[in-house]
Parts: C-alpha cells; structure tokens; sequence
C-alpha cells in the first residue's frame, strides 16, 4: 500500500474521516423531500442492521441511479456519535456509499464506541454532499464558515468543517491545528469548499 497523506475531519456536526480530494459534482444532487427523508432514515437502518449484526435493508430507488461521494453523520444535539465519508465516490452507486460510510464510521470513528441500538434509534441523521473540491485561500479568514466549508492540511493529516458547523472560521482553525498537532500556522494549507447536506430536519441548501 503507497504511503498515501492521511486526511481526516474533526466537526461537531458533523465529525467526518475522508480520503483524499478529487474532481466532484459543480451542481448539487436533486432530491424530493419523500427521497431526503428516505435516504436519511436509509443510512440510520443500516445504522441499525450493523448494530445488530443482521443483513442491509434494502436501498430506497433514488440512491440506486447514482454515483454521489457524501459524508454521513449521526449525532445527538450537537454531538456526534459517529460518522464517515469522503470528497469522490468510492463505491457504484449512493445507495452503497452511505451504507459503506455507516460501516467505516463504527469502524474508524472512536465517538462510536459503545454505541447502543437505542441510541442509535435516537440520533439525527445528516448526509452532506460536496459540491466541489477544496479551494487553496491565502487566509483562513476569508472563508465564512456558515456558507463554507473548511479544509486545513497539515503534513500528515488534513481536517475538514462543512458549512455551518463553525461559528467562526477562527474557531474552525484553531481546532484543527490543535487536532493535527500543528504548532506553527503557517505550516498548514487551507482551503474552502461548498456541500448541501440533506438530514432530519430538512434540505439545506
């Protein structure tokens, strides 16, 4: 295996762990509200068939006719109990995308451990679709934070927030740098990108 940049993401909501950067959609992916709702509660059954150590539910229609890179999120308020995804589609269609994305988060993300089959039941479910790849900015300040993601490289490591996760960008930065272990500013890149995300609560845009 090359020794490829690890990149992850630290957010409250959501917490995400991708891998790697590549060409993604310049449109977002349209969905009726009956297919956002059912897409959501699609990522928390397979939430809950992992949990039980039972097989898939079947994929809603609207997430078979397409490939969509997304990163899935489940949370309690504003706490995130588990989530993972990444900026290019990894697998054949949506539908296997999220359900990889639930698998990998109780693999990989440590705020899933312990989690319960009631909790589970519980939680807010967030799917957040990219819309474009990281864009370099010169100062982490120029980026609005509730209109735009942030994506911070260090040399080993890579953290991103998506739009509206972090009050400030200041915040944002801080937070990364102290994740990633970086004492220097300077010596992490930044960059913004857009996404929409779809979840219990609605469609944002």
């Amino acid at each position: 295996m090359s020794k490829a940049k690890r990149t992850i993401t630290l957010l409250t909501i959501p917490f995400l762990m991708f891998a790697g950067i590549s060409t993604v959609w310049a449109t977002p992916p349209r969905f009726t509200a009956t297919e956002s709702s059912a897409l959501v509660e699609y990522a928390r059954a397979c939430l809950l068939a992992r949990l039980d150590g039972v097989s898939l539910p079947p994929p809603p229609p609207c997430a078979t006719r397409q490939q969509q890179a997304c990163f899935v999120t489940f949370f309690q308020g504003r706490r995130v109990v588990a989530c993972f995804g990444g900026f290019i589609p990894r697998r054949a269609s949506l539908a296997e995308e999220i359900a990889d994305n639930v698998r990998l988060a109780l693999k990989n993300d440590p705020r899933s451990r312990g989690l319960s089959r009631e909790t589970a039941q519980a939680t807010g479910v967030q799917i957040t679709f990219p819309l474009d790849q990281p864009e370099r900015v010169a100062d982490y300040r120029a980026i609005d934070p509730l209109r735009e993601g942030m994506f911070v490289e260090g040399n080993d490591a890579g953290m991103a927030f998506v739009p509206g996760e972090a009050r400030t960008a200041s915040w944002a930065f801080r937070q990364a740098l102290a994740r990633l272990g970086e004492n220097d500013p300077s010596s992490v890149r930044v960059s913004r990108f857009r996404a929409m995300a779809i979840s219990t609560r609605g469609i944002d845009r």
